[in-house]
C-alpha cells in the first residue's frame, strides 16, 4: 500500500498499474480533487469526461461506472463511493478562471496548473485544456438550464475508490477554490492510497 497526503490547493501525480485501485479520501470533508489520468504507453490517451458522460449517457457517475478514454476505452472502474456526487462538466479551473471570476488569477494557486506540473515529472507535456472529474464536486443544473454550484456533500473520511483498466499516470489537484462554495469556501487536503488487490 502507498498512501501519500495532497496539501490544500498543490497536486501530485503517481504511476498505477492495471488492477490497483486508488482511493481519495476528502479528509476534513467538503473538499473537491480534480481527477485526471494519462495512459503510460500513450500520453495521447487520456481519461475524458465528454467521452464518460457520453459512454453512460448521464452526467452521474457513481460505484460501479466506468470512466473512460478519449479513445472510448475503460480507463477505471468506481468501486466504491461514499457520496455519489461528482462533477464532469467543469474543466480545471487555471489563471484566467480566477481572472474571470475574482480578478484575482495571478499567482493564484489553480488546479490546471498543479496537473500539468505534476505530469510533466513524468515527461508528459502540458496539456492546453484540462477537462478531470471533479471528485466531490456538488453541481446541477436546474429547469432552465443554469448550472448551479453547491457546498460538497462530502463529509470528513468519505472517499470513492477506482479500479484501474490501465496502466496509468494519474495526477489529482486538491482544489484551489476559496472564493466560492466549490470547497464551502475553504481548501483543504485530500488523502490517496494505491493499493494491489487481493
Amino acid at each position: 500500500m502507498r498512501e501519500y497526503m495532497i496539501e490544500k490547493q498543490t497536486g501530485r501525480a503517481f504511476q498505477i498499474k492495471t488492477g490497483e485501485t486508488i482511493t481519495i479520501i476528502d479528509i476534513e470533508g467538503k473538499q473537491v480533487a480534480d481527477f485526471f489520468a494519462v495512459h503510460t504507453l500513450d500520453y495521447n490517451e487520456f481519461f475524458s469526461a465528454g467521452v464518460t458522460v457520453e459512454c453512460k449517457d448521464s452526467l452521474l457517475v457513481t460505484k460501479g461506472d466506468t470512466l473512460y478514454t478519449n479513445l472510448y476505452r475503460p480507463m477505471f472502474t468506481i468501486v466504491h463511493d461514499d457520496v455519489g456526487v461528482h462533477d464532469l462538466m467543469f474543466p480545471c479551473c487555471r489563471t484566467e478562471t480566477y481572472n474571470h471570476w475574482f480578478q484575482n488569477g495571478e499567482g493564484h494557486s489553480n488546479c490546471f496548473d498543479n496537473i500539468n506540473q505534476s505530469l510533466h515529472e513524468f515527461g508528459i507535456s502540458p496539456f492546453k485544456t484540462l477537462q478531470p472529474m471533479n471528485i466531490f464536486m456538488n453541481t446541477s443544473i436546474t429547469p432552465e438550464k443554469n448550472v448551479v454550484i453547491a457546498p460538497p456533500l462530502s463529509n470528513p473520511g468519505d472517499k470513492i475508490t477506482l479500479k484501474a483498466e490501465m496502466d496509468a499516470i494519474v495526477s489529482i489537484s486538491a482544489c484551489s477554490v476559496s472564493e466560492g462554495p466549490c470547497n464551502n469556501w475553504t481548501c483543504k487536503p485530500v488523502m490517496v492510497i494505491i493499493e494491489t488487490m487481493s
